[in-house]
């Protein structure tokens, strides 16, 4: 479950776009972690791993390892019943937006941490994407956040935005992409948002 980090990350395009140099100085100082990423990253793990059993086509013996892996991550003093509820309602939400998707386009693709490159516009840049939902027309980035904190805004929000810049870079060139759709849900706080950009517009910005 080790993630690679862009210096001009998606996660800290707030801050680099307001100060451009904070991306090297940050260089010079370890990340500590904390206990409330650990618990943020086995939530993704976990839905990671649930999602994948749902829609990632793979052979049995796959299957059987990623039910495995939910095994021991669900055997982590980390996981709980909230974990456990916040992840089921964060499922049915891709569920949703896939019925809806494929409703309008038979063929929709859902991809699970996907890679989000749009190097094209930012030096080395890249991103992962919980859950990406390609459609003719329209392409959805899904974004969970396990946190219980600030609720997140999604308008304008520059993570989402180079992450809907990466899906039209990665998709455009088999898909009539006209619309972005960026979302974010706090299972925790029961805040969803989303909002929808012209593809156009998001990559002039």
């Amino acid at each position: 479950m080790s993630r690679a980090h862009a210096i001009l990350s998606a996660s800290g395009a707030k801050r680099w776009l307001a100060c451009p140099p904070s991306a090297r100085l940050e260089e010079q100082f370890e990340d500590q972690g904390s206990a409330y990423a650990e618990e943020g990253t086995l939530a993704h793990a976990v839905a990671e791993a649930r999602l994948s059993l749902l829609y990632v086509n793979r052979s049995a013996q796959a299957d059987h390892a990623t039910n495995k892996l939910l095994e021991r991550l669900e055997a982590s003093p980390l996981y709980n019943e909230e974990m456990d509820q916040a992840i089921q309602a964060y499922v049915e939400l891709v569920n949703r937006r896939v019925d809806e998707a494929r409703a309008n386009c038979p063929g929709a693709i859902v991809e699970i941490e996907q890679w989000l490159d749009f190097s094209r516009f930012v030096p080395e840049g890249f991103g992962t994407g919980d859950v990406v939902i390609v459609a003719d027309g329209t392409i959805e980035v899904i974004d969970l956040k396990y946190g219980k904190g600030v609720p997140v805004d999604v308008e304008m929000n520059p993570q989402l935005m180079l992450y809907g810049v990466g899906a039209i870079e990665g998709w455009s060139d088999l898909y009539d992409i006209r619309k972005v759709r960026l979302t974010v849900f706090q299972p925790r706080l029961d805040a969803l948002g989303t909002i929808e950009y012209d593809a156009d517009w998001l990559l002039r910005w």
